[in-house]
């Protein structure tokens, strides 16, 4: 099974790679105004806990995504590595934060300011496959998978995706599938 989701993970990886940066850009677009048009339904609390996109894997741009949640007055969370627990903690994203690429071309909020209780209704997860069912591939490493089972709540878990689904991916026991995908056509309901 490991080895086939590496193979997965090589072949999105290889689809990334092969769009342009004017492709990437006009997909992150695509899926930022489905994602606001989803957005409109919205009647939960407006505090929401989002990645920010590691430039050299070609992750959707979702800096216009945080934009918009602070216009629109949202509590804004990320993560970041802890490396010495290898653990992701959550952060506080107030507006007009600043990112600083670590040595991994992870972008870190500046400055770091730790969320003890945080809690939020809405996540958005980075992925690099999805499938029918809503269960994701990421790059395994675990992260997500791991924080997400350790929230004490039940947040909408959402992923956002250059590429359409695949029909089934293998998953292990500690997966935790998605609520929703949204790609540059549509959102995806599981």
């Amino acid at each position: 099974m490991i080895s086939e989701k590496s193979e997965i993970r090589k072949k999105y990886k290889q689809k990334r790679a092969s769009l342009s940066a004017s492709e990437k850009e006009d997909r992150s677009q695509a899926i930022f105004n489905k994602l606001v048009q989803w957005l409109e339904n919205w009647n939960s609390s407006k505090r929401v806990h989002m990645y920010f996109p590691i430039q050299k894997q070609g992750e959707v741009n979702t800096y216009p995504i945080l934009h918009w949640f602070w216009e629109q007055g949202w509590e804004v969370y990320g993560s970041v590595v802890d490396r010495e627990s290898d653990k992701m903690f959550t952060v506080r994203i107030p507006k007009g934060m600043e990112f600083v690429e670590d040595k991994w071309g992870i972008p870190v909020p500046q400055p770091i300011d730790k969320a003890i209780q945080a809690s939020f209704d809405l996540i958005l997860v980075p992925l690099l496959a999805f499938d029918q069912e809503g269960w994701r591939i990421g790059f395994g490493k675990g992260y997500y998978d791991q924080f997400l089972a350790a929230l004490e709540f039940e947040p909408v878990k959402v992923g956002l995706s250059f590429f359409d689904s695949e029909e089934l991916l293998p998953r292990e026991p500690h997966d935790i599938p998605l609520n929703f995908c949204i790609t540059p056509e549509k959102v995806i309901r599981f």
